[in-house]
């Protein structure tokens, strides 16, 4: 049943009534009284409770809502937040990569729809990882056949290199990429 705040509480009331008229017509039914006769003897007193029970029903649902720190939904239902872009590698068509993580591996996926054909053919699966160190990012070159230059440097074999603000990185003779750094 929806909740809301005007269509709950009308919802509410309308069930609450159809099942009271229900309870009165089956009492009427089998007892074989009128209903004034039912409300003047023990109706009445049924009717007040169901009255005082809708009441208390609907006073408990708004104190519910007034004081409760966190709605039923943020309670029930796991939210990804998005992560700090911590670093971006901007490509030549003006899109960029993100890394938000301590570490990141680039290869061909990560490059379709930019490199075209063969040359994409050229980049490894997994061509090379961009690791956060505490004292900034550095790039590892992932033992591929056509190497990474940084700023024109094959960085191949060579282990893990500490990037700068505004490197360019060449991914295979295939790409040419910038390396940018977020504000920390």
């Amino acid at each position: 049943m929806n909740l809301g705040k005007s269509g709950g509480v009308r919802q509410w009331s309308g069930l609450i009534l159809i099942i009271l008229v229900f309870i009165l017509l089956v009492l009427a039914i089998f007892q074989r009284v009128t209903l004034s006769q039912w409300l003047q003897n023990e109706g009445l007193d049924v009717l007040y409770a169901v009255i005082l029970a809708i009441i208390a029903g609907l006073g408990i649902e708004f104190f519910y809502r007034k004081f409760s720190t966190k709605s039923r939904f943020s309670k029930t239902t796991m939210v990804l937040k998005p992560r700090k872009v911590l670093a971006r590698v901007n490509l030549p068509d003006g899109k960029h990569l993100t890394i938000s993580k301590y570490n990141r591996i680039f290869g061909r996926e990560d490059f379709l729809g930019v490199v075209v054909g063969e040359k994409l053919l050229y980049i490894g699966k997994e061509h090379f990882k961009i690791t956060r160190m505490d004292d900034g990012f550095y790039i590892e070159d992932l033992d591929t056949k056509n190497g990474t230059w940084v700023n024109g440097e094959n960085i191949q074999g060579l282990g893990k290199i500490k990037l700068m603000h505004n490197d360019e990185i060449d991914v295979a003779h295939a790409l040419s990429t910038v390396y940018q750094e977020e504000d920390l």
